[in-house]
């Protein structure tokens, strides 16, 4: 069964990563690369800032714990189960690009996958609980923050440093730790604007 579901995930993975271009492959370093989507967070800071006031704190603590869980959980599942990257598999590694080098041994799970559907998923659920907060924003928010989440994925995939099941396994852990530390949240009392 495991070795049917590696095969799957290899033949995925080879099919998704042969949609390149010369746009691509320089594009896509930027866009995996952490530092690029700073300007994104202080936006974001900013509109939480905006709309939660002094609880802003508050929210960028727990968003700060979130990221923290999801990514050292992220990196000790890697280095238990200690599944090759597929720039680093000897089956693979002539038949993929890495633009941007390969990176660590291991990739099962991913931490960006699971620290971008972390954020994604905690602030989707923070703005679908806003009294006053239409269903025109709330649907804003999803379709800015997934799409910019699943587009990190696609990027871990084009560079050659995950396979989708690492990815996968990323959105999961993210999206559970999203979902436990919002509740966690709720149960805080708020700070007056």
């Amino acid at each position: 069964m495991i070795e049917a579901i590696n095969k799957f995930d290899h033949q995925l993975f080879l099919l998704i990563h042969q949609w390149r271009n010369l746009f691509l492959d320089e594009t896509m370093p930027f866009i995996t690369s952490k530092w690029i989507w700073i300007p994104l967070y202080a936006i974001l800071i900013y509109l939480i800032w905006k709309r939660f006031g002094n609880q802003t704190i508050i929210i960028i603590f727990t968003i700060s714990v979130l990221i923290l869980l999801s990514d050292q959980t992220s990196n000790f599942i890697k280095n238990e189960v200690a599944r090759l990257r597929p720039c680093h598999n000897p089956t693979l590694q002539q038949l993929i690009t890495t633009p941007a080098g390969c990176g660590g041994s291991y990739g099962f799970v991913s931490a960006h996958a699971a620290n971008s559907f972390a954020l994604a998923t905690f602030l989707f659920l923070l703005s679908s609980a806003q009294k006053g907060f239409s269903n025109v924003k709330k649907r804003g928010v999803w379709a800015l923050l997934f799409p910019w989440a699943l587009l990190i994925c696609w990027s871990r995939i084009y560079m050659g440093v995950h396979f989708p099941f690492d990815l996968l396994g990323g959105c999961f852990i993210g999206t559970f730790y999203a979902s436990v530390l919002y509740m966690v949240y709720q149960m805080v009392p708020k700070i007056s604007k």
